[in-house]
């Protein structure tokens, strides 16, 4: 059932494929392999053509679309760096021991160029191969006379022409973890990296070491081979415990052969020939444990069979290696160095075993194996890699069990036009951190035509960048396109920050066009929407929103009214323009006229009643210049009608009373007049009126007197006044 699955998926996908499930996270590694020479470096270089020859093949693998180097520093006990441990490679400088002249140190230098190119520097080492091959170790050359074969024979074991360090040797255990914590004290690597050699298969000649330590194992053939592994199993599990207690964010990775185990049940090993190489038995490597333990960070077993082959079938592995991650990263080793030979004329070979591996969840990404292969590009499978497969960059993944501590964000990112309507990025360096983990090793660059971004979706990401570098030029942009961008910080884990703040590369204001408008009130008020004032305002690349200084309008805005009008366009820029707004509407002017009613002429003011002579009322007209026709009167008590443009005033008692009129035009706009009505009490009682007498006699002028209403006339022609005389 699982071979009928895993061939419905492989049909399922194609080269396509691969490029259109480009995962945001992905380890894309390549081998360098330094052992004689397969890669790099020449031994008759300079340094400084080795120098520029490791450059290009970084630049290669750049290109491609890799994001991780594997460089070989220890192939056979030697060393690619200097080291009071082990001698100089002879691969370096053609006489191993020797130190290279001038000198310099190739380490540092691979990590540095890798480095600078975004990339992620795994250290590549053999940790028991001593020599490759036992014919030369006579070879002053090629052995130094401290290297180990010569300075340590005793420690050991020879496989065919290949001499490795005994593993059951607690001495070889104590030097190989020495080398390893040598480099990892001294330098800033990403990974520590073990290839496949352990117990080469047919070991022999290591019952001594056996007989001095057997750890309790028994002495038959099954207890000599549980004691080889557990051999392995000491040295890794140490290794492990080693780095995490000096560095801890240093990943540590083995890459054993393809296959663990084979067998029909899943839980014991993969559905392989059982005449396939398997590392458990013939290597003694128990990897399964060594993941399931958390002793390695991961595993990049090296699967180097076709999707199909009889007996070691590409699309049967994955999957089991898919099932036996235990949560740590599982990568596949890639066989480029197949392509174009029996089995492998498929071109997409390597495309459809990438997509094999992205549709498994536990596998994260590949290491391919080697680099003269994607140098050489068979079929042009590296071609289609890098147009396709790669095409888009990739994160590597998180290690959530080495930390999730991330960097802070990167500030004032800032965007500008360059040549070829290259768009220039630009921002300030993420905050520096004595935590490790906080440290920022890259940057991601994200582009997307939407401002809110998805920063998962892994067709927005757009770029990598090493620390040292705070820009990003994307000199893919057509004339005519506009995006955003923004960028995030990586720490030494790939654990990201918040991103930036959002820029895009529409550096155009918008172009305003405003016209007039007219509104007309109703019920006091009116509103226009900001794009009724928009004569054609247009942009480059789209505008976003309108807004207006003010959208809504009362009485007193009668009249025309300048308004401002704003335009945002997708990339953020503003521009304004004025427009007016004619409201339309009249507001009221009253006034209010006070006619006195039937009765004798009284000598008062119009708007004065003398209660007891005279009118005893007054009419109130109100009238509008604005030509208003409506009005209500207030206060209602007293008046004749509190509506109407003509109302009366019939007081009963003396009193000062205002009289307040209000007009109402058709678009309900008000105004207000106002009066004043006094009223005096002339009365005396008995039907008389009080009169202040003006001249009185001559021993009481002004003296107030009653007089019959007949008598009234005559006193007010003699200049006296209706009412009691003021104080």
């Amino acid at each position: 059932m699982l071979a009928a699955a895993a061939a419905m998926l492989v049909a399922s996908m194609s080269h396509a494929d691969a490029q259109t499930v480009s995962p945001k996270r992905e380890m894309r590694g390549v081998w360098i392999s330094t052992h004689i020479s397969l890669d790099w470096p020449s031994r008759l270089d300079t340094p400084a053509q080795q120098q520029a020859k490791l450059k290009a093949i970084l630049d290669h693998n750049k290109a491609t679309g890799m994001n991780a180097a594997f460089l070989q520093v220890r192939s056979q006990a030697d060393a690619m760096y200097p080291s009071e441990l082990e001698p100089w490679s002879y691969y370096l400088t053609n006489q191993q021991g020797r130190a290279p002249s001038p000198a310099w140190d190739p380490l540092q230098f691979a990590i540095d160029e890798t480095r600078k190119r975004g990339m992620e520097f795994h250290a590549w080492i053999n940790p028991y191969r001593a020599v490759a091959t036992a014919s030369n170790q006579t070879n002053p050359a090629m052995y130094a006379p401290n290297h180990v074969s010569l300075a340590h024979p005793e420690w050991l074991l020879t496989v065919g022409t290949v001499k490795i360090l005994n593993p059951g040797l607690p001495q070889v255990r104590d030097h190989v973890v020495n080398v390893i914590m040598d480099i990892v004290n001294r330098y800033d690597v990403d990974g520590i990296h073990f290839d496949d050699y352990f117990y080469p298969s047919g070991t022999t000649g290591d019952a001594a070491a056996f007989a001095a330590d057997p750890r309790g194992f028994p002495n038959t053939p099954e207890g000599l081979a549980d004691w080889r592994r557990d051999n392995i199993n000491l040295l890794i599990a140490r290794v492990n415990d080693s780095i995490r207690a000096v560095k801890p964010w240093v990943k540590f990775g083995v890459s054993p052969s393809g296959i663990y185990r084979s067998s029909t049940d899943p839980a014991v090993g993969s559905p392989t020939s059982a005449g396939a190489s398997q590392h458990y038995s013939s290597m003694f490597a128990d990897t399964r444990k060594w993941i399931r333990e958390g002793w390695v960070d991961y595993l990049a077993p090296q699967v180097y069979w076709y999707i199909g082959q009889t007996g070691s079938d590409y699309k049967l592995l994955v999957p089991w290696w898919n099932d036996n991650a235990y949560e740590r990263h599982m990568y596949i080793g890639l066989a480029d160095y197949k392509m174009n030979t029996a089995g492998w004329l498929d071109p997409n070979q390597i495309n459809n075993q990438i997509a094999m591996n992205r549709a498994h969840a536990n596998i994260g990404g590949q290491v391919h194996f080697r680099h003269q292969f994607l140098q050489n590009d068979p079929l042009g499978y590296r071609t289609s890699l890098k147009d396709s497969t790669y095409a888009r960059p990739a994160l590597l993944p998180t290690m959530a069990w080495k930390g999730t501590t991330a960097p802070a964000a990167p500030a004032g990112l800032a965007a500008s036009t360059g040549d070829n309507n290259a768009v220039h990025l630009a921002w300030a360096p993420a905050p520096d951190t004595a935590d490790e983990f906080e440290k920022t090793r890259r940057y991601a660059i994200y582009r997307s035509p939407e401002r809110e971004m998805d920063l998962d979706n892994p067709a927005n990401l757009l770029g990598v960048t090493d620390t040292a570098t705070h820009a990003f030029a994307d000199g893919s942009v057509a004339p005519g396109q506009y995006y955003y961008y923004t960028v995030t910080a990586l720490n030494r884990l790939s654990s990201e920050s918040a991103r930036a703040a959002t820029v895009s590369n529409d550096f155009e204001a918008p172009t305003m066009r405003t016209r007039d408008v007219s509104v007309r009130l109703a019920n006091g008020t009116a509103s226009i929407a900001a794009s009724e004032l928009d004569g054609g305002t247009s942009d480059n690349w789209g505008v976003e929103s309108l807004s207006a200084s003010r959208t809504s309008f009362s009485c007193a805005d009668i009249g025309a009214q300048k308004v401002v009008l704003s335009a945002v366009d997708k990339g953020g820029n503003s521009a304004s323009a004025e427009g007016l707004v004619q409201v339309l509407g009249h507001v009221p002017q009253p006034a209010i006229s006070v006619t006195p009613g039937a009765g004798e002429a009284t000598g008062l003011p119009a708007n004065t009643i003398a209660l007891g002579y005279g009118p005893q009322s007054v009419s109130l007209t109100a009238s509008d210049a604005a030509g208003a026709s409506t009005f209500s009167w207030s206060p209602a008590g007293g008046l004749s009608t509190a509506t109407g443009a003509v109302t009366s005033f019939a007081p009963l008692a003396a009193g000062s009373f205002v009289f307040t009129a209000q007009a109402a035009s058709p678009e309900s706009c008000f105004a207000q007049a106002s009066t004043t009505v006094n009223v005096i009490d002339a009365r005396c009682g008995e039907g008389k009126v009080m009169v202040c007498n003006k001249t009185g006699s001559a021993g009481n002028p002004g003296a107030q007197v009653c007089v019959s209403p007949n008598a009234v006339p005559a006193f007010l022609k003699k200049g006296s006044a209706l009412g009691a005389c003021a104080g």
